[in-house]
């Protein structure tokens, strides 16, 4: 059968005033706020179309992703309206196309890649007698990604550390003479990690005519979840860059939960100040969840970075915050909140439970099991490793997928950004898990905020959020209280429950409206 590829203006009609004008602008350097539920992947496809549309060589249009799952979506909604030619890739793959066309020109040896810097580590660590009782593998790792996204060596390493509050329980001088034997092994390989791809692509680019060279090929650069930035992937796209190329990229402050490697928001919200003639524009309608899930997720955030949101829905379910004994049970009482939401014909995947850790998913699971609920661990997320494993070219976005299970999917507050579920249940939102019990600085208290907002506006229809009174510990139990983070949360869903007693008789479409408005109002304050 022929395929049926839509027209540029009928899709056009499809959009929102917002969403079209982020399509057609033609400002030259566009930087769009997608809130949760924007449409942001819609939006970042039909501005390709529109370039492409317009005249631009698809050749000469790069998208930069976080993601080769991204990426390959993104080719794929491409594909289905006969676009093609498009280079899209993750930093790590377009640095790494970038590193060896660099060191081709210039006879020098390919590029020697390190896929697993932890296991380097650990062998390092074992080799060290004092090392293998107090230093950490995967600590480490995290702690490398942090400073090397933003350009630090490992002689800056302690005092950035410490400036910066980075939680650790290990000497940060300790980590930088590991550190330091690393970058000894690595140099002796001749062989880069993934981290190093950056700043080598950003040494290739300072070269003037290999840079004139890039420039001409990526006249028209994209970048999606643009708040998931580094400050050396900034200074990367900076390079990119040249004075005539034209700029887009999508991405939300209020999603940015990967501060731990070195993602800044701030260069997102600052984009105008740092990026000449950038025009700033926000999605804030979201298509997804219902008012109700809308307004109480916003609840969450801390007041000076609340963007008014509109939900596009119908009003739906107030979601539930109930408090229980323990971990018990809440899944227990998840567990029995599910089924009974469970109507005829209605699937398991459709349901999701969310927790901060993946330790507290395992009572949730024993528990599903024993009542007969099938449940599935979300995919791990891409590593770099198969993120660079071969061109995006070389995948056919039209290949089918294989279809996932019928169970109730389990995953972490991260694993779930850029997902959605009509049912989802947040679990263990007691004080010390949200926020964790690690977060100390404001910075960190603001990215565990914009983490439990990420996990809330997975729901599109109902919400459940649970919270336990007492740990388990061997000397009894523990008490625990409410996440602070919740406290806005609470007043909004009490508020929907007493506008619903006194809407009794309103139609369902003026009780929303109204809802709404007085939501709306009561965030501002």
């Amino acid at each position: 059968m022929a395929r049926v590829t839509p027209t540029y203006d009928d899709l056009l009609t499809r959009l929102t005033p917002a969403q079209r004008q982020a399509v057609i602008s033609p400002s030259p350097r566009l930087a769009v706020y997608a809130g949760a539920g924007a449409g942001k992947t819609r939006v970042l496809t039909l501005r390709i179309a529109r370039m492409v549309d317009d005249g631009v060589d698809p050749t000469q249009i790069l998208a930069i992703t976080f993601s080769r799952k991204a990426a390959q979506e993104l080719r794929r909604r491409l594909w289905e309206l006969s676009i093609e030619g498009i280079r899209t890739g993750t930093f790590h793959r377009t640095a790494l196309d970038l590193v060896e066309v660099y060191r081709a020109e210039h006879h020098q040896p390919p590029v020697s890649l390190i896929t697993d810097r932890r296991s380097v580590l650990q062998r390092l660590i074992e080799s060290d007698t004092e090392g293998r009782r107090t230093l950490n593998a995967a600590f480490v790792d995290t702690e490398i990604t942090w400073a090397k996204s933003r350009g630090l060596t490992p002689d800056e390493y302690p005092n950035a550390a410490k400036s910066a509050r980075r939680r650790t329980s290990q000497s940060p001088y300790q980590l930088q003479h590991l550190w330091l034997r690393y970058e000894e092994s690595a140099r002796s390989r001749n062989a880069l990690d993934f981290d190093d791809l950056i700043s080598e692509a950003i040494r290739a680019l300072s070269d003037p005519t290999f840079a004139a060279a890039i420039h001409w090929r990526s006249r028209h650069l994209l970048v999606d979840e643009f708040q998931d930035v580094n400050p050396m992937q900034y200074l990367f796209i900076e390079k990119l860059l040249s004075p005539t190329a034209t700029f887009f990229c999508v991405g939300d402050p209020n999603q940015s939960i990967y501060g731990f490697n070195g993602a800044d928001p701030s260069l997102l919200s600052t984009l105008d100040q740092r990026m000449a003639d950038t025009e700033i524009l926000a999605l804030d309608a979201n298509h997804r969840s219902t008012p109700e899930i809308v307004s109480s997720a916003a609840a969450v955030l801390d007041q000076h970075h609340r963007r008014e949101t509109t939900a596009t829905q119908n009003s739906g379910a107030i979601p539930i915050l109930r408090g229980l004994e323990d971990d018990l049970a809440e899944a227990q009482f998840v567990a029995s909140t599910f089924r009974s939401l469970r109507t005829p014909g209605r699937h398991w995947r459709s349901f999701a439970v969310l927790a901060r850790t993946n330790a507290q998913l395992r009572v949730i699971t024993d528990v599903f099991t024993a009542a007969g609920i099938p449940t599935e661990l979300l995919a791990p997320e891409t590593t770099p490793a198969s993120d660079v494993k071969k061109p995006l070219d070389q995948v056919r976005p039209g290949a089918p997928t294989v279809g996932e299970d019928d169970a109730v999917k389990l995953g972490t507050f991260h694993r779930a950004k850029g997902l959605e579920w009509p049912t989802v249940a947040i679990i263990g939102a007691s004080e010390g898990l949200v926020p964790y019990r690690s977060a100390a600085t404001p910075a960190q208290l603001d990215e565990e905020r914009r983490l439990l907002y990420v996990a809330l506006t997975r729901a599109e229809l109902e919400l459940v959020v649970t919270w336990s009174r007492h740990v388990d510990a061997a000397d009894g139990k523990t008490p625990r209280r409410q996440s602070p983070f919740l406290s806005g949360f609470d007043t909004a869903i009490r508020m929907m429950g007493q506008s619903n007693h006194d809407a009794s008789g309103v139609s369902g479409a003026q009780k929303a409206r109204s809802l709404r408005e007085s939501l709306q109002e009561r965030l501002k304050k």
